[in-house]
């Protein structure tokens, strides 16, 4: 998506909305990120002689924002304002570079969980469930198999712009993360990241120190999972029940949202294994019929919050990445690029290969 198509799609009363700030017994709301994972982005800004106010003001965010960790705002608005930072300092890996200022810490109530965790793997496993308390447009991934553990992330909040550089940030601060838990001689095994391959490309792999591949169906690391059992030196059993006890309180807020619920468990499960109805309800520890009831009062089905994700997942690829019609069908769990076709015109009126054909022609965004 070019930058003024980024603006334009910007509503202009943003920079006029209060700021809702999460924390304090408060959840934050869907679709809105914590700005804690990007507070660097003004010092990022004026590393390249760039005003941060006049970059947000561009972008239709408040400059205010940065002033509380805790302050939150719409992940399309991040979107706009990283794709308003690439243009400001021309470097396509905006992103990255902030993502390199970020540690656990910066998740604020989330990060500090983690940091008291017994072992690597309690950590990543409190990161997994409690990850929607400061991001609430996309959901983390995590499976171990085969002697591989896979972390990653994936964003479920539609139309978001500059998706690249989102990806971008959000596994650079995964790799600090792990970074920081199994200490500096942990590296990765291999990155992916669900974009087009950066001119830059060799960048990505100093960063990570291991092979990045671009074009993927989903931005994860892969470790080995040895590193799971090892210990948090500093830990703090005690304070990690504190703070478990006073984000379940929060929970309490989830309560009236079960098709979130519902619509977290599906994008994860469309990007590692199908899940049937009968499974989503096992998961969500409760019967088929009560699922089916519960979503058909907060207005929804199962099948249609199933399209909503297919097509969301879709429109990434097919935007973010050069992945073939083939390639994304069989992502989808089709078994033919004919069956993904039919379904794909369903959503949107329009054959696959002519929405694609439609994004390409739009200009581009400078380069770095």
């Amino acid at each position: 998506m070019s930058l003024p198509d980024v603006l334009a799609a910007a509503p202009p009363a943003v920079e006029r909305a209060p700021i809702y700030r999460a924390g304090l017994g408060r959840s934050v709301p869907r679709g809105f990120v914590r700005i804690g994972a990007a507070i660097a982005i003004p010092d990022v800004l004026r590393a390249f002689n760039a005003r941060p106010e006049d970059v947000c003001a561009r972008a239709g965010v408040p400059s205010a924002l940065f002033d509380h960790p805790d302050n939150t705002l719409p992940m399309t608005a991040l979107g706009r304002l990283a794709a308003c930072g690439e243009e400001a300092t021309r470097r396509n890996d905006f992103g990255l570079m902030v993502a390199e200022r970020a540690t656990a810490s910066n998740l604020g109530l989330v990060g500090f969980l983690i940091k008291q965790a017994p072992n690597v793997g309690a950590a990543l496993k409190d990161l997994t469930r409690y990850l929607h308390h400061t991001d609430r447009a996309a959901v983390p991934l995590l499976e171990v198999k085969g002697g591989l553990v896979m972390v990653g992330y994936s964003v479920i909040e539609p139309n978001v712009p500059a998706l690249d550089l989102i990806y971008d940030g959000a596994i650079g601060i995964y790799y600090n993360i792990l970074r920081g838990l199994c200490g500096p001689e942990w590296n990765a095994r291999d990155v992916a990241i669900s974009r087009r391959r950066p001119a830059a490309a060799t960048r990505y792999e100093r960063f990570f120190g291991a092979p990045v591949a671009f074009d993927a169906e989903a931005t994860t690391i892969v470790f080995d999972a040895r590193w799971l059992d090892t210990p948090l030196p500093h830990a703090d059993a005690a304070l990690r029940s504190t703070l478990r006890e006073q984000i379940e309180l929060i929970e309490t807020e989830e309560a009236g949202h079960f098709s979130e619920q519902v619509r977290r468990l599906l994008r994860t499960a469309f990007l590692t294994s199908a899940i049937s109805i009968e499974e989503m309800a096992c998961a969500l520890h409760v019967t088929k019929r009560t699922l089916m009831r519960r979503l058909g009062e907060e207005g929804t089905s199962f099948r249609q919050l199933s399209a909503e994700i297919q097509f969301e997942i879709a429109r990434q690829l097919m935007e973010h990445t050069s992945m073939s019609l083939t390639q994304i069908a069989l992502a989808l769990k089709y078994s033919e690029a004919s069956a993904f076709s039919r379904a794909f015109h369903q959503w949107s009126g329009m054959s696959p290969s002519d929405w694609r054909g439609r994004r390409e022609r739009r200009p581009k965004t400078p380069a770095a």
